[in-house]
């Protein structure tokens, strides 16, 4: 009786843990009088923030470098400036007739050295657009030496295309309405 009694404080804690371990398992599937499945809710949205990596966190992300967010502003100034006529006004409308996106590949000096197109509607007369915003842009501002170690920069810039064909690059965009 003893021995029994000596043993019933470490079964209870085994207990506590056997349970609480049981937390973190997945839900019990539905039956049949459980209703419809609940989907899980959609993951947020990545932040700026480095996020703390941990066994179930996932990937850790990059914090945005202020020296590379800086240099993307003035291109995309650049880029406005040299196809103002080209430009809508205004936060874009909640349909666009396209989006598209480009990696961009800049050398030292802040020619473009190479545009690939990621993401298009498909429409080519707005990547021809596209192609040639950059094109009579061409030279961009130079990076700072810090971005170009390697010799040249690719960064990403996304053009906003309203039904009238008329665009702006999201880097120098209001959200919108």
């Amino acid at each position: 009786m003893m021995l029994r009694r000596k043993h019933l404080p470490i079964a209870i804690i085994s207990a506590v843990i056997v349970a609480a371990a049981g937390c973190g398992s997945a839900p019990p599937s539905p039956t049949a009088t459980s209703g419809p499945p609940v989907s899980a809710p959609a993951p947020a949205a990545p932040s700026a923030a480095p996020v703390a990596a941990g066994p179930s966190t996932g990937p850790r992300l990059a914090s945005r470098d202020p020296a590379l967010e800086q240099w993307k502003r003035q291109a995309a100034e650049r880029i406005h400036s040299a196809n103002a006529p080209q430009l809508f006004e205004g936060r874009p409308h909640h349909l666009l007739q396209g989006v598209i996106v480009v990696d961009v590949t800049v050398d030292r000096s802040g020619k473009v050295t190479r545009s690939k197109i990621v993401r298009s509607p498909g429409i080519a007369r707005l990547n021809d657009v596209v192609m040639a915003s950059l094109k009579t842009a061409s030279p961009l501002p130079a990076p700072p030496p810090a971005l170009v170690k390697t010799g040249a920069i690719t960064y990403s810039e996304t053009w906003l295309f309203t039904n009238d064909s008329k665009w702006r690059l999201r880097t120098l965009t209001l959200p919108q309405e």
